[in-house]
């Protein structure tokens, strides 16, 4: 081979060299910009999730508080003898889609709710009536006998029951009956405080005539009603 073919093939090989250089450069620059665009989707996907996670868990504690609040609420009223059966518990809270970021095995995933705190009663500071029935008696330690709300003409006597709560001395304590528009009160006004013990009050057909009919009774505490109207029936 003669000069200047060793010349032409050293240039051929130059330039193959040069050649093969640069499609490396340029795969690598290709490389690079794939993982800087692999990246940038990672990152906004885990921000994504990460903002996701946090409304779901807010949600949850949302839920919590409300269920402890509900619980909070129940023990306050039937500390006071209010029927809390209609407050019903807070669902807890799921997720009908999966997470992003987390496993996939095809199942929904469920936020786990926060736990059931268990929360004392309430105990009432206020002066209140509690667990008031209607009896034809009271014993020896003032407490109704045999409640009943069903009563006849031929009984002599009608009581209403109730334990008072954080009741302090000089409260007024009254009593309504009331039957067909005609109405008894009778009331006192204790000078020691009452606390625990029952409280009661009764009519007798020297008060109203026992007709056949539904009554009620509704107690009070210093002119405010301190309960329902409760209901009973005289028959024959």
């Amino acid at each position: 081979m003669g000069k200047y073919g060793l010349i032409l093939l050293a240039a051929a090989m130059l330039a193959g060299c040069q050649r093969q250089n640069e499609i490396q450069l340029t795969l690598v620059a290709q490389n690079a910009t794939l993982q800087s665009e692999i990246d940038a989707v990672r990152q906004t996907a885990t921000v994504d999730a990460e903002r996701l996670q946090i409304t779901v868990d807010y949600m949850a504690t949302r839920v919590g508080q409300a269920e402890q609040s509900r619980v909070e609420l129940q023990a306050t009223l039937n500390a006071r003898g209010i029927d809390s059966s209609g407050i019903v518990s807070a669902a807890p809270l799921t997720t009908p889609f999966p997470l992003p970021g987390a496993p996939n095995n095809n199942e929904t995933n469920l936020v786990t709710p926060i736990p059931e705190q268990t929360v004392a009663p309430v105990e009432s500071t206020q002066p209140a009536l509690v667990d008031y029935v209607i009896a034809p008696g009271v014993g020896n330690n003032d407490c109704a006998i045999n409640p009943r709300n069903t009563f006849t003409t031929s009984d002599t006597e009608i009581y209403v029951v109730a334990t008072g709560v954080n009741i302090p001395a000089g409260t007024n304590i009254a009593a309504r009956f009331a039957v067909a528009g005609q109405e008894v009160r009778h009331d006192f006004t204790p000078n020691f405080d009452i606390d625990g013990a029952c409280v009661w009050f009764y009519i007798d057909q020297s008060d109203l005539e026992f007709r056949t009919g539904t009554w009620s009774v509704q107690l009070e505490l210093n002119g405010a009603p301190a309960s329902p109207p409760l209901p009973f029936t005289i028959t024959e």
